[in-house]
């Protein structure tokens, strides 16, 4: 029986894609879907992305702009 590997968030691609291309973009999802701060309450895991480079918190409601895969 093959051993279990656990995979990161880019092991939905199998062998597909290169793994170079893999871990970049392993790297930027693991950075979008972590938890992060609202700059308004300070609040953690609360903030969420509407659209790219737009952030808004649950908490509070208050939406700002920030980078693509980061609210900073």
């Amino acid at each position: 029986m093959p051993s279990k590997k656990s995979s990161r968030i880019a092991g939905r691609f199998g062998a597909r894609y290169g793994s170079s291309l893999r871990k970049k973009w392993s790297e930027i999802m693991e950075k979008r879907y972590a938890d992060h701060t609202c700059p308004v309450c300070k609040t953690t895991g609360k903030v969420y992305r509407i659209a790219s480079g737009v952030w808004s918190c649950k908490k509070c409601g208050s939406k700002w702009a920030g980078q693509a895969y980061t609210p900073s």
